[in-house]
């Protein structure tokens, strides 16, 4: 099970939106991209350590069009 660390969400809706996710798990980490929302296509990065990881993760925050990268990291929800 992956536990995730940093969630970045670019204020779009629809296709517009992406998605792109910091995640450890219990052998390395994770950085998953997804576009267009939760039944968006998605691509999945597996790395052995956190510096790899987070390389990928600001790649992928700055590889997309400037029209569509208004980045916000989204916080977790306190349980309920």
């Amino acid at each position: 099970m992956a536990e995730q660390v940093e969630h970045w969400f670019n204020r779009r809706w629809g296709h517009s939106r992406r998605d792109v996710y910091l995640l450890r798990t219990e052998t390395g980490w994770q950085v998953r991209g997804r576009q267009g929302g939760a039944d968006g296509p998605e691509v999945t990065h597996y790395f052995d350590r956190e510096e790899q990881a987070r390389a990928m993760l600001k790649r992928m925050l700055e590889t997309v069009p400037p029209e569509l990268a208004n980045w916000a990291q989204m916080t977790a929800r306190p349980p309920r």
